[in-house]
């Protein structure tokens, strides 16, 4: 079981960016367009609602790299943008549920969380040399500073740390 998660979701928290609506129809063919992410109160924080579908990962990464300019921590863009492709992905397969992308400036670091409303805990897979599957979990631990996963009532939050490197 995953330690407490000193940053869970209270319902005025944060900035909200409901980036569904073009994601949602997929009908239509057309690439998601997406707004930039809209300031947040205190500038250190940014929330997005996000729909179960392929098109999610790609979106987040967008949100990410725009969050992460306007904050002045485009150093965090590489490293961050691949955890959150690898979480949203594995929420996008296994929750298959809506999920909340949320980012927390702390500093020169990025707190970034991922809720879905599934209760099953990402697991590290076997992965062989020419599997497809499998890397995602040590890729993220790879990529962070820490990484874990905490219950809601509702499912679960990947949450991760992210911070500069000094080369």
């Amino acid at each position: 079981m995953g330690a407490v998660n000193k940053h869970a979701h209270a319902p005025d928290r944060g900035a909200r960016h409901p980036a569904t609506e073009q994601l949602d129809d997929s009908s239509r063919g057309d690439p998601p367009t997406l707004a930039p992410p809209p300031p947040a109160r205190d500038g250190g924080e940014a929330c997005w609602d996000l729909p179960a579908v392929p098109e999610t990962v790609g979106a987040a990464r967008r949100l990410v790299r725009e969050a992460l300019t306007a904050w002045g921590l485009s150093a965090l863009a590489d490293d961050l943008t691949v955890v959150v492709s690898e979480v949203v992905t594995n929420a996008v397969m296994h929750a298959r549920s809506p999920m909340t992308l949320s980012l927390h400036r702390q500093g020169r670091s990025v707190r970034g969380e991922v809720t879905d409303h599934s209760p099953a805990w990402p697991a590290p897979l076997p992965a062989g040399p020419d599997e497809e599957h499998g890397r995602g979990l040590a890729i993220v631990a790879a990529c962070t500073e820490r990484w874990g996963v905490d219950p809601t009532p509702g499912g679960k939050t990947v949450w991760f740390v992210c911070r500069e490197r000094h080369v």
